[in-house]
C-alpha cells in the first residue's frame, strides 16, 4: 500500500513547528527590566513572565507547558511540555523600537533552537 506524500509529511510539518518568546526589555538610565512576555506556539500566543531564571506553568497560559527558564546572561534558555524531553532557546534578535533619554525600550526574540547544552 502506498500512502499519499502530504500524509506522510503532515506530523512532519506538525513537529516542525517552533515555540517562540518575544520580550520587551525597558531600559532605564541604570537598570533594565525584562518582565513582559509573550509565548508563542502553533497555535496561539500567551502571556508569560520573562524575567530570569526558571518559572513554573503556573505563570503561564500556555496549555502543557510544565516550566521553562531563561538565562539572560548566556541569551538561551530551555523549557518542558508534558511527554516531551528538554527543548531549548537562543535569543536570534534584540532591536531598539523607542527612545527617549530617560527609556529605551527594546524587543528581544527567543526562538526554538536545538538543544547544545
Amino acid at each position: 500500500m502506498r500512502l499519499p506524500t502530504l500524509a506522510v509529511l503532515a506530523p512532519l510539518v506538525a513537529l516542525a513547528v517552533a515555540d517562540k518568546l518575544v520580550v520587551e526589555v525597558i531600559c532605564l538610565p541604570s537598570v533594565c527590566s525584562y518582565t513582559n512576555g509573550q509565548w508563542y506556539t502553533a497555535y496561539d500566543h500567551f502571556w508569560a513572565i520573562a524575567s530570569d531564571g526558571c518559572h513554573d506553568s503556573d505563570q503561564t497560559g500556555v496549555p502543557g507547558l510544565l516550566n521553562y527558564c531563561l538565562d539572560f546572561s548566556r541569551n538561551r534558555g530551555h523549557f518542558y511540555f508534558v511527554n516531551q524531553g528538554k527543548r531549548c532557546l537562543n535569543v536570534v534578535e534584540f532591536t531598539q523600537t523607542s527612545y527617549t533619554p530617560s527609556q529605551t525600550t527594546f524587543r528581544m526574540v527567543w526562538d526554538e533552537v536545538g538543544c547544545t547544552w
